[in-house]
Formats: structure tokens, sequence, C-alpha cells
């Protein structure tokens, strides 16, 4: 039977072993072998000294994702000791569509309506479900919201900007970048750009969570994959979002958070919007209740691989 087969490497002698056993596709670039894999490949032989280094796609995130894909992963000397073995074994493994790499951001005109707390449950149930990194960076100014939301103590941007021996803070499986706008300030727009670019590598989704506007996101705006306008659902809050949305075009949508009764259905009427997100008892649980519904609108179909994968192993647990 043949084997779906990744091959990163330079040595010629696995191509060898290879002919006529297997399909394979191959690729030395970090994001090449990233997007190669799919739910149904089994084998990956990768040599990791190999690779070169793409921007989009640090070595550190591709060994965690290759942890997680559910293949097999052997380095080129091992699988020649034994190629017929280790295509045997390949058999019938595999897992989950790998999720595109996408950097998100949360944004509003004015505070209140949720965003915060959205950004911070998208990114701990994304790190929940699927174990691979994932970021979320601030940028608000005064008090960080982040340091108040999870009680933690960390550095800020200021620090770990300027400071190349201090690495930022993980909760819960989530990297936190909060901001000291105060300090920041005096950062320009390209040093901040370079440090982003360089998390963003490393990261399987980046969260950002915003206030509009700010004085320091032209830092990241280029990056953002997917603008979410987030409104509260009364009929000046909407008419500010979908304003806000026709600045951010193309890649902005509304999101509709703490919709309710009766009288938010009206001031929703007629409304283009992209998610309408239930008010919930306890936002501040961070459940996954909202973050949940906001990666099913992200990933689509693929994201539903992660959540059957999430809870069929928390049965098998329990």
């Amino acid at each position: 039977m043949k084997s779906k087969i990744v091959v990163a490497t330079k040595a010629a002698e696995v191509f060898d072993a290879l002919e006529d056993k297997a399909d394979y596709v191959m690729g030395l670039y970090t994001h090449q072998v990233y997007q190669a894999l799919t739910k149904d490949t089994q084998l990956v032989i990768i040599d990791f000294d190999d690779l070169v280094l793409h921007q989009d796609t640090s070595v550190e995130m591709l060994r965690s994702v290759l942890a997680e894909s559910g293949a097999i992963v052997v380095n080129s000397e091992d699988f020649l000791a034994q190629p017929d073995r280790w295509l045997k074994d390949a058999e019938g493994k595999g897992g989950r569509d790998p999720l595109e790499k996408l950097c998100i951001a949360f944004t509003s005109y004015s505070g209140g309506t949720g965003k915060t707390t959205l950004a911070l449950d998208t990114a701990l149930h994304f790190a929940h479900c699927t174990k691979l990194p994932v970021m979320l960076m601030e940028f608000t100014y005064g008090l960080s919201a982040l340091d108040m939301l999870t009680g933690q103590e960390m550095p800020h941007l200021f620090e770990l900007t300027t400071q190349l021996d201090i690495e930022p803070r993980r909760w819960k499986g989530v990297t936190l970048v909060p901001m000291d706008y105060e300090n920041c300030q005096d950062l320009t727009m390209g040093f901040i750009n370079n440090y982003v670019k360089k998390q963003r590598a490393d990261h399987v989704l980046t969260v950002i969570d915003s206030q509009w506007p700010h004085g320091l996101i032209g830092a990241v705006k280029d990056e953002v994959d997917q603008w979410l306008v987030v409104a509260a659902p009364r009929l000046g809050a909407v008419e500010n979002a979908e304003r806000l949305r026709g600045e951010l075009n193309p890649h902005a949508s509304v999101v509709i958070n703490q919709n309710g009764g009766p009288l938010d259905s009206l001031a929703l009427a007629g409304r283009e919007r992209a998610l309408t997100l239930p008010r919930v008892r306890h936002p501040d649980r961070f459940d996954g209740e909202l973050g949940k519904k906001v990666l099913e609108w992200l990933y689509g179909k693929t994201w539903k691989q992660y959540e059957k994968s999430f809870w069929d192993q928390l049965r098998e647990r329990f």
C-alpha cells in the first residue's frame, strides 16, 4: 500500500528508497513542509538541519505542528536503516488537516464591547483544542487588560522588544504580549513590526486585541489577515462598526457580541454581520463558548476536526 509522505531532506538515498514504493511530496523551506501536510499525511521524513527558514514559519512552530499531526516523524538516517518497516508502520496513520496560519484582530471604536474577552477566549480555546502555539498581543492605552484578566505578572511589549533575553509569558498555552503604551510610544513602527513578524513565525494563530484608532497599530496593520469589528447590539454601535469595517476593508467583518432579547434583534434587523454571539452568563470563566464560535467561523469545516478530536480525547480520558 502506498503511503502519503512528506520528505524534507537533502539525503538523495531517501528518494532512491522511496522509488516505486510510495507517493511523496517534497520541500526544504519550512513553509513548504507546513503547506504540504494534510490529514492524510502518514509519514514525514525530515532532517531539521537541512531546512531553509522562511520568515512566515519557524522550525520551532513546525516541530509543534508535526508533534500534533498524527503522522510518524523520522529523520533520514533512521528511515534509511529500515525503510520498509517505516513505510509499513505509517499505514493507517494521519489525523487532521493543518490549520492555516492566520493573524486576526479584534477591534472597535469604543470600549465595553467585550473584544478583549473574545480575544482571550478565542486564544485559550485554540490552545486547548489544538495544543498548537497561539499568541495574544495587546494594542491598548493605559493599564493592560491582559494583566487584569489573567492576574499574571509578565513582561510587556517594551521589555520584550528591547531585551532579547526576556521571553513572553505563556499562560494556559497562550503566549501573552501585553502593552505598556507609555514606554512603547518611544519605539518605531518598524522596530515593533520586526518583533511581531518574528513572533508570528513561531505561532499558528496570532490574535490581536486593539483599540481603534491606536497610535501604534500601524506596526501590525499589514500583518492582519482578518479584522473582527466588535459591536454591542445597539443601533448606534452597529452603525459605528459598519463605518469602521468600511475603513478597514477588504479584510474586515462585523461581530455582534452580547446579543440578548427582542430589542437587540430589532437593532440588528437588516444589518450585515459575520457573527452574532450570545450574551453568556460567565464570560470571565473563558470556557470557550464564544471562542468556539469565532474559530468555527474562521476555519470552517477544518476546525470541526479539532473540536471532535479534543472531545474524543476527553471522553477517552474519563
